[in-house]
């Protein structure tokens, strides 16, 4: 079964690679670029066809006096019940509506009725030109089809595709229909190689969902871009931004496939694991429930903690026993090495294209590999005796103890005595013992902070606390040099006086971690390595002495303001590199190439959109010799005062990105 598995995903690459020798073609459903009907006049133009409808109506015989002057059409044949059936049709709307002879013939009163709608016939007009600049013939066989969307069978065979949002019969939303199409393109494409897919739309609505396409079609964003209409038509953009997209998807297809098998094959193991974790419960059942109560009672462990770890190895291991997993994982390796730096210094050589400004989930992410999701201890302060006989429960080992509220440059303390001497409190019940803490500073960081912490620092990071309706986050950097050792009664006089009280529970692993950090007593285990992205905002602004004034800010042509004020932009930033992601790059490459000849550089959009999202240091080049440097500023209102001319030499040019603090 694995080996036809694994011919299946050759033979879809082997077919895409074969592919790639004849011309690519590029499906392009629109129902405008395909055809201008009736529908789209009446859409934009009401009244139009309610006024030829009048037979007698001047604007309906200069129409059909149009119709007569088009060579082969045979209109002055026509009797009047004939022209008033085709002037109303759909064929009408390319061979009339959009003639030589309406501009040379239609007389004011029929041109003002139609103009909305051929002010849009000419949007679209040059939007298909774009298309066809961007893929020329012989190299793409570029094809406008209108809905139905494609069946897989036809969408398999193309290098890309290209979907507008439209309603079918029955829809609802354009959104949430796209959406339901692409989730059953993924489930009947199984092991099949699906092209790089690019929605675009005229409306905010596809922007507004773009982050949650992926989870809902059940398509990996390194295959899926959304792009608007209206970035297509800006100058920048334009035919050679299109092609520049269509290159970076295709060069990410197969992880992008990769990830889509990846993701499927640990959803279906997640739910078979389910199936049969569920069954090992019930064939336990309350019986076994108790002996595991009774283990963690003899230890005095916290039942939570005892029987959650159990179930939860259970649950991993019918994960881990799935080959399909395990393959999936193995291809998903391949992929990303592919893509790291040949000199081998760790570092990637190519970025994947794809939006990564979620930066809660991913920074949630890292948060619950180290943290506890289970409620905290009730409280810990009682009398002596008691507080010692449930010193496990109430505050178990890795509990985090803070004075007050948690704030930056605060102190914290981290309980790390072992279990057996927590357990040996508990039995005994003498509140005599001591207990031990780790003192750790706090550190809040907000969605710009990444720090790079050293292999020598010993930090629990990501302590997530809902206060006031707001998700604020730590890091706590524990002081190895720094316990506190005292028995129980004392600790429990100092926390009633000082109002110490837990914040937080560090998984066990990683509890034990700290102890053996801090103790030397064994070898310190190897951490899981986990990458948390810093976002920052920024405004990007070309420097040179060619330009007006000395630079030129990249303006955000959506905005409804008569003076555009200057796009900000999304910034990852991660161990001293920076990048922009989604389809910044590509903007922002297009903007640059766009002013290339004015700056007196030889610069190239593939080169520089690939550079800009795989990482750049400051004070670097870029490739065809643009200077990048990165400036902070306390506001991007100041922004545009802080870009000096005196960074740049007489001549020269240089992208400076100014990003808030």
């Amino acid at each position: 079964m694995v080996g036809r598995e694994e011919n299946g995903q050759e033979a879809a690459v082997a077919a895409t690679n074969e592919h790639d020798v004849s011309p690519k073609t590029i499906l392009v459903v629109d129902d405008e670029l395909f055809q201008l009907r009736r529908a789209h006049v009446h859409h934009v133009a009401t009244s139009f066809y309610d006024t030829i409808a009048d037979t007698t109506d001047p604007i309906f015989s200069n129409l059909w006096d149009v119709a007569k002057a088009i060579p082969g059409l045979g209109a002055g044949s026509w009797d009047e019940e004939q022209a008033a059936q085709y002037l109303s049709s759909d064929a009408a709307v390319s061979l009339v509506l959009l003639s030589v002879q309406f501009k040379q013939l239609a007389g004011a009163p029929l041109k003002q009725l139609l103009t909305p709608f051929t002010a849009r016939a000419e949007r679209v007009g040059r939007l298909k030109q774009l298309f066809q600049s961007a893929f020329p013939s012989p190299e793409f066989d570029l094809q406008f089809v209108s809905p139905p969307r494609p069946s897989l069978e036809r969408i398999t065979h193309c290098a890309a595709v290209f979907l507008d949002l439209f309603l079918e019969h029955g829809d609802g939303s354009p959104v949430e229909a796209v959406q339901t199409y692409l989730q059953q393109l993924s489930r009947d494409a199984d092991r099949r190689l699906l092209p790089p897919l690019v929605l675009m739309s005229s409306h905010p609505e596809l922007e507004q969902h773009k982050l949650r396409f992926s989870e809902k079609a059940g398509i990996s964003a390194a295959g899926l871009m959304v792009l608007p209409k209206a970035m297509l038509m800006e100058p920048e953009f334009g035919a050679t931004g299109l092609n520049l997209a269509f290159k970076q998807l295709d060069r990410q297809k197969s992880v992008a496939h990769a990830m889509r098998l990846f993701i499927g094959s640990w959803l279906t193991a997640l739910n078979e694991a389910k199936e049969k974790t569920a069954q090992t419960l019930w064939n336990l059942d309350a019986s076994a429930m108790q002996q595991i109560h009774l283990a963690s009672v003899r230890d005095d462990d916290p039942y939570d903690e005892h029987l959650n770890e159990l179930l939860s190895r259970e649950h991993l291991f019918h994960v881990e026993a799935k080959p399909s997993v395990a393959e999936s994982v193995s291809e998903l390796d391949k992929c990303f090495r592919e893509l790291l730096s040949p000199e081998g210094e760790g570092e990637i050589e190519n970025r994947l294209l794809a939006p990564m400004t979620d930066i809660d989930t991913s920074r949630a992410f890292m948060s619950h590999f180290t943290w506890f999701g289970s409620p905290l201890p009730a409280n810990f302060l009682s009398n002596e005796g008691d507080a010692a006989s449930r010193i496990s429960r109430s505050l178990p080992f890795g509990s985090v103890l803070c004075n007050g509220v948690l704030s930056h440059g605060g102190k914290c303390l981290v309980h790390i005595t072992q279990q057996c001497d927590l357990n040996a409190i508990s039995r005994s019940k003498k509140a005599s013992r001591t207990v031990v803490f780790a003192a750790a500073d706090i550190i809040e960081l907000q969605a710009s902070d990444n720090p790079v912490v050293k292999p020598s620092d010993l930090v629990a990071r990501g302590l997530r606390i809902m206060q006031a309706n707001q998700v604020r986050e730590f890091d706590l950097r524990v002081n190895s040099g720094e316990l506190i050792a005292l028995p129980l009664s004392e600790f429990l006089d100092k926390t009633r006086s000082e109002g110490w009280s837990v914040v937080g529970r560090l998984r066990s692993d990683i509890s034990n971690h700290i102890v053996a950090a801090i103790t030397n007593q064994m070898s310190r285990p190897a951490s899981q390595k986990m990458i948390r992205p810093a976002l920052l905002r920024a405004k990007l602004f070309l420097q040179s002495a060619s330009l007006e004034g000395g630079k030129e800010a990249l303006l955000d042509k959506s905005s409804t303001a008569t003076r555009k004020p200057a796009k900000i932009f999304s910034l990852s930033y991660d161990e001293g590199r920076y990048s922009f992601q989604d389809g910044a790059c590509i903007e922002i490459a297009l903007w640059l190439v766009h002013h290339s000849t004015t700056i007196g550089l030889q610069l190239d959009a593939d080169a520089l959109s690939t550079e800009l999202s795989r990482g750049w240091r400051s004070q670097s080049d870029l490739p065809g010799r643009l200077r990048v440097k990165a400036k902070e500023c306390t506001g991007l209102d100041k922004a545009f005062q802080v870009v000096l001319s005196g960074d740049i030499n007489g001549n020269g040019a240089q992208l400076t990105v100014v990003y808030e603090t």
